[in-house]
């Protein structure tokens, strides 16, 4: 971050989204875990005080959750890194991040996020009947469950990147192993005339 001395978090004059970016930094710092319950007793009076946090992601700011990281508890998420300094004047208006979405001709996931009841009902009619029944029961148990490829993934990423370099080669010499020789068979090889 800049050597600009950072504004008070608890300042409830400026946007819940810059408080947040500066509680993360004072409270939490990078690298540091806390519990959705925290960030809501922190900000008590506002209301999805979660989705001010998560659109600092289109500001560069990484937050992991426990599928980003398996290593997190269901409630927990890690502040990562700081992104843009959201609180310093002309930062927010740039939407550098955004732009640079944009101008690839791609959409941010939180961009994505239907507030729209008639965008989210869209995307729901344009699913085969298997994934709106898939979906439904995510409804039904209040969350999605990770698949164990994702598990794999959530563990792979855990791991620092010396480690990653041996799964990784590991991982290759596995799949490797799997894949059929072709191995001519009499009637099926190359025929020469």
């Amino acid at each position: 971050m800049a050597d600009v001395p950072r504004p008070d978090w608890t300042n409830k004059s400026m946007s819940s989204m810059v408080r947040v970016a500066l509680w993360l930094l004072a409270e939490v710092g990078e690298g540091g875990v806390f519990a959705k319950e925290q960030l809501r007793a922190a900000f008590p009076d506002i209301a999805q005080i979660d989705r001010r946090m998560r659109d600092l992601r289109d500001y560069g700011w990484q937050i992991h959750t426990n599928r980003d990281d398996v290593s997190l508890q269901m409630t927990e998420q890690r502040f990562v890194r700081a992104g843009e300094a959201i609180w310093e004047p002309g930062v927010r208006r740039s939407g550098r991040v955004r732009e640079r979405f944009h101008s690839m001709g791609m959409e941010s996931a939180y961009t994505l996020q239907a507030s729209d009841p008639e965008a989210a009902w869209e995307r729901m009619k344009k699913l085969s009947p298997s994934e709106r029944s898939l979906v439904l029961a995510w409804i039904a148990m209040g969350q999605r469950p990770s698949s164990p490829a994702e598990l794999a993934w959530r563990a792979y990423r855990s791991l620092p990147m010396e480690k990653r370099q041996e799964i990784t080669a590991k991982l290759g010499e596995l799949v490797a192993s799997e894949i059929p020789e072709e191995t001519p068979t009499p009637g099926n090889g190359p025929t020469t005339p």
